[in-house]
């Protein structure tokens, strides 16, 4: 059985859409304000995403061209959703989308820096921020099994977030500054 041409660009549209759909919820989350509502657009957006994918242009990046399309449809949802009295404004709806835009671009640029940050850091402190944000293991037990203090180990998680944080901000002003 040969391969059509439209397997070849749902395989591409689904690649794109796959990495991206988290990202484009959050992002038609943020301007429908109820849940049930957000996926409702949500679904209408991956159907318009996927009718428009051959004119997609593969040079651009897919989720900056789904978040248009997607604004759109919230337009068009609030425009025809008559039943909260409250509705955002077309003014205020844009720049609460452009805003979203912004965040979701920069999201990635942050979590690279965060994990290059990590990984620059002592082993042991390393292994306490692991433990710290995964879900298998707790502080409590950390320091039990480890013979130091709650206190002790709560202090100096405290310590590696400032250092992270200065860490991602010191990269990302490099990064900045190298555009």
């Amino acid at each position: 059985m040969s391969e059509s041409p439209s397997d070849g660009l749902y395989e591409q549209f689904l690649t794109y859409f796959a990495r991206d759909q988290h990202h484009l919820f959050a992002y038609v989350r943020s301007l429908v304000p109820n849940h049930a509502d957000a996926q409702d657009v949500f679904q209408r957006c991956s159907l318009t995403l996927w009718k428009n994918f051959a004119v997609f242009d593969q040079d651009r990046p897919f989720l900056s061209w789904a978040c248009r399309i997607a604004f759109n449809e919230v337009r068009n949802y609030l425009r025809t959703s008559a039943r909260d009295r409250l509705q955002f404004d077309d003014h205020l709806l844009d720049q609460l989308a452009q805003q979203r835009i912004a965040d979701l671009e920069h999201r990635d640029a942050r979590l690279s820096a965060l994990h290059q940050c990590i990984e620059g850091l002592p082993t042991g402190d390393r292994e306490l921020v692991r433990i710290a944000y995964d879900d298998t293991a707790t502080i409590a037990e950390f320091a039990k099994t480890s013979g130091k203090s709650l206190q002790s180990l709560y202090n100096r998680l405290s310590a590696v977030r400032r250092r992270l944080l200065q860490c991602v901000e010191h990269r990302l002003s490099l990064d900045e500054y190298s555009i």
